[in-house]
Order: C-alpha cells, then structure tokens, then sequence
C-alpha cells in the first residue's frame, strides 16, 4: 500500500505545532520537519510526534527551504503542512482514501487553504456557520486552492522565494492535477499579532526583492501587491497592481483587489471600468457583478443593480456583499422592512463582524432618531443620528437625517453640507435634492 509522509518548514513554532501534528495523526507514515533555527520547544515538540527532524540555513527563500525537506522524505506520497495549520478530520481521512487508492488517477492534488479572517470585503472571503469549532471565533476565511499532496520521486520542486507555488513544476512534468474538497485551517497570525506584523514586513522584503529579479512576471507582481496592501503600504500595493494588469488587463487577482482599493476610495468610474472589461470578457465570477451592483446602486441604477445582485444570491445565497448591497438598494427602493430582514439574517450569520453589528445598530438609531425628530425632541434626534452615521458613514438617509435636523436647529450651512454628503452618496436622492432647493442650493452643487 503506498506510504504517506507529511512534510514542513518551521520555526519557533511551539505554540501550535502540537495541534497541526495531532490533526495528522493516524494518516502520515511518516513526518518530516525542516527546522530553520528555532529556539523554543519546536524540536522536542516534532521529535515527542515521531518526526525526523532535520536542520537547514534560512536564506530567505520558502522554495530552498521547502525543496531541502522534500529531498530527506521518503515516503510514495507528500503532504505539505505548515505549524500553524489543522488538517479538517473529514479531510485527513479523505486524503487517506487518495493516497490508499494511489492517486486516483491524479498525481497531484489541490486542496483548499481556509485561511480564516472577518473580512468580508475580500474578494476569495467565504462565510462559515456561528460557532464551528475550526473558524476559533471568525466568521469566515480566505479561500486558496492550492496543491499540497503529491507524489514523491517526479521532480517536482517548489519555485519563487515566497508565495511558492509547485504547480508549474508538476503541469511541466505532465502530472495530472485534480481538486479535492479538503480543508486546511489556517491560523496565519491570529495567535501572535506582533510576530504576525514582523513575518509580514519579513515577507514583503522578500516579495519587492522578488519583483525586482522578475519584473515581467504577474505574479511575482501580484505577490507584493497583496503584501504591500496587508502591511498597509496601500500607494506600494495599487503601484503593483497596476504594474501586472499592465501586462495582463485581465488578471482577476489584481484586477479584483484594486478594483476594491479604487471603490473604498470613491473611484468609482475607473472601478467600475476594471470590472466592466472583466465582465465584457467573459469574466464574472460572482465578487465582480456584486462590485457593478454596487457601482450602479450608486449611480442610481437600482433596478440593474437589484437584478445583478439577485443572480449573484440565486447562484450564491450566502454571499455577504451581495446581501448587504442588496439592503442599500432596497433601501434606495423605498423597501425599508425587507431590507432591514436581509440585514438581520446577514448580521446573524456572521456575529463575529463589527461591521454587520454596527449597521445594524445603525439602522435603529436612525429609526429611533425620526421618531424623536417627530416627537419635537430635535437634539436628541440629532444626536441619534450622527451616532448611527458614525457606524454606518454610507447611509445616504441618515446624512439627509442630520441635514433635516440642523436645519430645524438654524443650522443651515451645516444642514447644506450634509445634504451634500447625501448627494455624493446616492446621487438625485429626492428627498436631498428637495431639501438643498429648499435651502435655496441647486442639489448639483457641493
């Protein structure tokens, strides 16, 4: 029967090693760990699990690190772990049955990479149910398929200093890749955020020095624009971006993330370009026809916008974006109660996102808000409706709110500039264009 062996690179990784190498437990005939030079308990951790444990130089490059480990395993098949991951138990067992059956006529297999964060915003983001065990608290994760089970003895070798792929190794050797749906925890650096920030400034060295030895290269492009944006270095990010759909104007990954920098900014012509182009040819996998939706909602394409965002949620009803675009629209629809259910099913499937809890606390205190402006209580009514912009700034409705407000307070030139904000937001909103008329304001204005 073929023999499986897991494979890793490490580091002072003693405060989850444990837990990936449990996970691998009753599948892997073997396990091989390649120590860079920690000084924690990693060793005595991996030799306490049975593995071999052999020690290399860190030169800055995962690929000589990853190739060296290859190199001292012996087993039929391969298994590409890292310390800070958990092999999904349906999963392990899974991988098992492939590794029994050879293969199953596949050499190589892709499997999917959960790395787990609440950020919806992100384009591969997938939501999970509250409270599975593996999320640790998060309400979705980062999807990346990528091959971590293989055979040994091809030649196949892992390229690119970080970020490192075996894929074109194994697709040059005629290897026959197949997906299977196995899911590897990731933990990246929740459990230490400060050695989480010095591995990825650690990482964006290598990605620019990467870029640099290969400038034609869009991955190696793509590679430190993802970087860059995760340090917060967003001007180094969109610099990248631009460079690689330079040479691909179709690259999803690149296309997709500064399509997403240029609309949190309000660039929403060029955006709305970049997805077009997408879209035109051929290429509209569910994020790019929610970004047009919400392009168009706020333009004032409702209605196109309300039928873009329905197939999105026919195809994919649990998509985050697309419901919570979706509560904008209906909201610019004069749909005020199904929009408020949607926000409320969207915020209950993921509690772990400040975001959905605030819009929804927003939504009541705007409510709350016009039934104290009703009431005559105006400055309690303002107060409530300058607490619910500050949770949910791109709500259309509550800066009208605050305009209608100030007004009432003899506050007319701030009463103007939040009528204008209003505007900027979901331009030819009547009710804001009524009431800079009435303030004697052409609505075009501001």
């Amino acid at each position: 029967m073929p023999t499986l062996t897991a494979v890793m690179i490490v580091k002072n990784e003693s405060s989850c090693l444990g837990a990936c190498l449990d996970s691998l437990r009753g599948i892997v005939d073997g396990l091989v760990v390649a120590d860079t030079g920690s000084t924690d308990a990693t060793r005595e951790i991996a030799l306490a699990a049975g593995a071999r444990v052999i020690d290399i130089p860190w030169e800055n490059d995962f690929s000589k690190a990853r190739n060296r480990c290859l190199e001292a395993a012996d087993g039929d098949w391969l298994l590409q772990m890292d310390a800070d991951e958990v092999l999904d138990p349906a999963g392990a067992a899974r991988i098992r049955a492939v590794v029994d059956g050879n293969g199953l006529d596949a050499d190589a297999i892709e499997l999917i990479q959960a790395n787990y964060c609440n950020d919806p915003r992100a384009w591969r983001w997938t939501a999970v149910p509250p409270q599975d065990p593996y999320a640790r608290g998060f309400s979705g994760y980062l999807r990346v398929d990528i091959i971590r089970l293989f055979r040994n003895g091809q030649g196949y070798v892992y390229r690119e200093a970080i970020h490192e792929n075996l894929t074109e190794s194994v697709t040059e050797r005629r290897g026959r890749i197949r997906h299977e749906p196995v899911l590897v925890h990731h933990y990246g650096f929740v459990a230490d955020p400060d050695r989480g920030k010095a591995k990825a400034r650690m990482y964006l060295d290598i990605c620019r020095s990467k870029a640099q030895a290969a400038p034609d290269s869009l991955k190696a492009w793509r590679d430190l624009g993802e970087q860059a944006w995760a340090c917060g270095e967003g001007a180094e990010a969109e610099r990248a971006f631009r460079k690689a759909l330079a040479i691909d104007p179709l690259y999803l990954d690149c296309a997709s993330t500064l399509g997403g920098m240029l609309m949190s900014r309000g660039a929403l012509d060029e955006a709305r370009t970049l997805f077009e182009r997408l879209e035109n040819a051929g290429i509209s996998p569910p994020h790019v026809v929610t970004a047009l939706a919400a392009i168009a909602c706020r333009d004032g394409r409702l209605a196109e916008a309300r039928e873009r965002l329905e197939a999105v949620l026919h195809a994919v009803p649990d998509s985050p974006m697309a419901r919570l675009c979706l509560v904008r629209v209906l909201d610019r629809q004069g749909e005020v109660a199904e929009a408020q259910q949607v926000l409320q099913a969207l915020a209950a499937a993921s509690p772990a996102i400040a975001e959905f809890q605030d819009l929804l606390r927003a939504r009541s205190l705007r409510v709350e808000g016009e039934r104290l402006f009703s009431e005559g209580v105006v400055g309690n009514a303002l107060r409530a409706f300058v607490e619910a912009a500050r949770l949910d700034p791109e709500d259309p409705y509550l800066h009208n709110d605050i305009g209608v407000a100030l007004h009432a307070l003899g506050e007319t030139t701030r009463a103007k500039e939040a009528f204008s904000r209003a505007l900027a937001l979901a331009p030819g909103l009547p009710e804001a264009e009524e009431n800079r008329r009435a303030l004697g304001t052409p609505a075009q204005e501001g």
